[in-house]
């Protein structure tokens, strides 16, 4: 068994092959459209197509778009507000443009440790209606760095899943539903990183690529590994 891992969980893990997400989540301009998003930078060149993660880093990780137009694509990527218990984050960190901006512009530039990258938004410095699944996705896209990786429940649950540890802290309902909650640290964050990091050492990947394999695919039904961690991951052991 390589260590630290449970020798059955990784084995299941290890021999799914790794299969790139492909576009995904909302139309960019479609989700403006959708929450009445004003003054959103060059709205007329938002994308009208889905993006894939290579697609939003460009947008992201490029001078020539405004950081908060490549908020926009993040945020539609990855889906915010898409239920009735969250659509009202969307608006709400928007009213927080201001300072998004001012730590995109940070996260963009580089020189950030994975702790300094997380601190932007969490504690005294978060954002009303950006948690850590969405916020990290913010860390992942911007960063000039490959390795600050998205911590949502699914990659969450499936590195405590892995390790046997609760190296991120997640709060679900009775129906397995949750998130990171705000409780985690930049320590958490760079626990988990590191986790992804050893993973892909482990399997001779990228880091991004096990990120990735991590999150899988909620389809109906679930594939592969998301359906084993659904089974295997109960919503008490989580919290």
């Amino acid at each position: 068994m390589p260590p630290p891992y449970n020798e059955q969980h990784y084995s299941v893990f290890a021999n799914i092959p790794y299969v790139p997400q492909g576009a995904m989540g909302f139309v960019p301009n479609c989700w403006v459209r959708r929450f009445e998003l004003e003054n959103v930078p060059d709205s007329a060149a938002l994308p009208t197509v889905q993006l894939d993660r290579r697609a939003v880093k460009s947008v992201c990780r490029s001078p020539a778009h405004p950081v908060l137009f490549g908020y926009v694509c993040v945020m539609a990527w990855g889906l915010q507000g898409k239920d009735s218990k969250t659509k009202n984050h969307v608006g709400h960190a928007w009213k927080e443009r201001k300072a998004i901006k001012r730590k995109l512009e940070k996260l963009r530039s580089g020189g950030l440790t994975r702790e300094d990258a997380y601190d932007l938004f969490c504690g005294k410095n978060k954002v009303k209606g950006l948690g850590p699944s969405y916020f990290t996705k913010l860390l992942y896209f911007f960063s000039p760095t490959p390795d600050f990786y998205i911590m949502d429940q699914w990659t969450g649950k499936s590195v405590n899943l892995l390790t046997g540890k609760r190296i991120v802290k997640i709060s679900c309902n009775k129906n397995g539903k949750g998130s990171p909650t705000p409780q985690n640290n930049s320590k958490n964050f760079r626990e988990f990183c590191e986790e992804v990091d050893h993973l892909a050492w482990l399997l001779g990947c990228t880091g991004e690529q096990i990120e990735e394999r991590l999150f899988s695919r909620g389809s109906h039904p679930p594939v592969q590994w998301r359906a084993y961690v659904n089974k295997h991951c109960p919503p008490e052991n989580q919290k």
